[in-house]
C-alpha cells in the first residue's frame, strides 16, 4: 500500500505532482540540488494552495495539506518511500543517475517512476536492478490542473506495477492512459510532432501563412490554441527536442521544415523568451493571440499527418482510437477528439490530402495500411455510420 511519495526535481513539473500528491493525502518528500529551488518551490505550492482553497476546490486549509511535504537536499528522506517519481530536466545522463541513486536508497519493494515526456523508460529502467518496478507516468503542465498521465510500462515493467500505477493515477484524480509497448514521444508528443510538421509544412511550402494555419486550428477545428501558438507556449526549444528524439528514433518518418530550428537558432523561444511564432507583452507572459476569423486552410488537412499517425498507433496495438481522444481532450484541451474530428471531416477526404502531399514526396504522408484498410471497406467516418467509431445505434 502506498503511504509515501518521494518527488525527485522541484521544478515546473516536480513542484505540481508533489502538490497533487498531497492533496490527495500522500505523505511527500521534495529533493532538489538546492535550497533556493525548494524554497521557490514551497512558496509556489503555497500560493497554488491558496487559490484553490479560495475557489472552493480545496476542502482541507492549504497549510494541512503542505504540512505533508516535506523539502530536502538529500535523499535521505527518500529510504521509507513507497513510490517515487523523478521529475528532472531530460538528460538521459542525469536521469540514469538519480534512478541508480533511488535504487540503492529506496526499499526494495520501491515502484520508481519517470515523467519523461521522451526518453525510453527501458533505457531508464536499465540503470536500476529492479527494471521491473520502473515506469514512466507522465503528467502535463501543469499538474494540478491538467487531469491526463500517459503511463507507459517499458518491456520489463511487471503487470502489478502496471495496475499499482494506474490506480495511483486515479487517486490523484487523474485519467490514466496506459500504453500497451512503449514508443518514442508516447501518444501525447507523436502527435502534437506530427501537428507541429503539417502547420510548418503547409506554410514553408507556400499553402498558408502562420497566422492562416493558426486561424483553421482555433476557429474551425476549436482547438483552445493554434499549433504554432501551442508550440510557442510549450516552448520552441523543448518542441524541437520533441521532434529530433521521436525522430532519431527511427519511429517516424521526418517531414524536413526548418521554421522550427530557425527560430531557436535566433533564440526566440516563444512564451519563455518574449517572441516565437508571435510577440509575447513579456518573457514568460503569455497573452492570447488575435487572429483573423476566417483561413482558407483545411482543417481535413491540418490534422491529416496526426489523424495517420494515430493510425499507425492503432494497428501497432499501443492505444486504441478512444484512449488517442482522451489523451488529447485531457492533454491538450481539444473540445473532441482527434479521431471524433476525423470522423466528422471524413477519412476519405483525410484520406485525399495525405495521397496529395505524399505525392509531393514527403514519405511520412503515405497512407496507414490501417486507414487505406478502413477506405477501402467504405469506413469513411460519420456521414456512412462508421469510421474510427461506430456510429450506427
Amino acid at each position: 500500500m502506498i503511504k509515501k511519495i518521494g518527488v525527485v526535481g522541484a521544478g515546473t513539473m516536480g513542484h505540481g505532482i508533489a502538490e497533487v500528491a498531497a492533496i490527495a493525502g500522500f505523505k511527500v518528500s521534495i529533493v532538489d540540488i538546492s535550497w533556493d529551488f525548494l524554497n521557490r518551490a514551497k512558496e509556489r505550492i503555497t500560493d497554488s494552495l491558496k487559490k484553490f482553497y479560495e475557489k472552493g476546490s480545496l476542502s482541507e486549509k492549504p497549510e494541512t495539506v503542505l504540512s505533508r511535504i516535506e523539502f530536502s537536499t538529500s535523499y535521505d528522506i527518500m529510504r521509507d518511500a513507497d513510490f517515487v517519481i523523478e521529475a528532472v530536466p531530460e538528460l538521459i545522463e542525469l536521469k540514469k543517475n538519480v534512478f541508480k541513486t533511488l535504487d540503492e536508497i529506496t526499499p526494495r519493494y520501491a515502484i520508481l517512476a519517470s515523467n519523461t515526456s521522451s526518453i525510453p523508460i527501458s533505457v531508464i529502467a536499465e540503470s536500476t536492478k529492479r527494471p521491473e518496478k520502473v515506469i514512466g507516468m507522465h503528467f502535463f503542465n501543469p499538474p494540478p490542473i491538467m487531469k491526463l498521465v500517459e503511463i507507459i510500462p517499458s518491456k520489463y515493467t511487471s503487470e502489478e506495477v502496471v495496475n499499482i500505477t494506474i490506480d495511483l493515477a486515479k487517486k490523484m484524480g487523474k485519467v490514466p492512459v496506459r500504453l500497451k509497448v512503449e514508443v518514442p514521444g508516447f501518444v501525447s508528443n507523436r502527435i502534437f510532432l506530427r501537428l507541429m510538421q503539417e502547420a510548418c509544412r503547409e506554410v514553408e511550402d507556400g499553402e498558408a501563412t502562420i497566422e492562416e494555419v493558426d486561424s483553421t486550428a482555433r476557429n474551425k477545428l476549436k482547438l483552445p490554441m493554434g499549433i504554432f501558438e501551442l508550440s510557442d507556449y510549450v516552448g520552441l526549444d523543448v518542441a524541437v527536442d520533441l521532434w529530433k528524439v521521436i525522430v532519431s528514433s527511427g519511429t517516424a518518418e521526418d517531414v524536413k521544415c526548418s521554421l522550427f530550428q530557425k527560430k531557436v537558432d535566433a533564440k526566440e523561444l516563444g512564451v519563455k523568451s518574449g517572441k516565437g511564432f508571435y510577440i509575447y507583452p513579456a518573457a514568460g507572459k503569455y497573452k492570447k493571440v488575435e487572429l483573423q476569423a476566417s483561413s482558407k486552410v483545411d482543417p481535413a488537412r491540418l490534422i491529416s499527418l496526426a489523424v495517420n499517425e494515430s493510425a499507425w498507433l492503432i494497428q501497432n496495438k499501443i492505444v486504441n482510437a478512444k484512449e488517442i481522444d482522451t489523451v488529447m481532450i485531457y492533454g491538450f484541451n481539444f473540445p473532441k477528439g482527434l479521431l471524433e474530428m476525423a470522423d466528422e471531416l471524413g477519412l476519405d477526404i483525410i484520406y485525399n490530402h495525405l495521397k496529395d502531399i505524399y505525392s509531393k514526396g514527403y514519405k511520412a504522408y503515405r497512407p496507414n495500411d490501417l486507414l487505406e484498410e478502413m477506405i477501402k471497406e467504405g469506413k469513411i467516418g460519420k456521414k456512412c455510420g462508421k469510421g474510427f467509431y461506430d456510429y450506427k445505434s
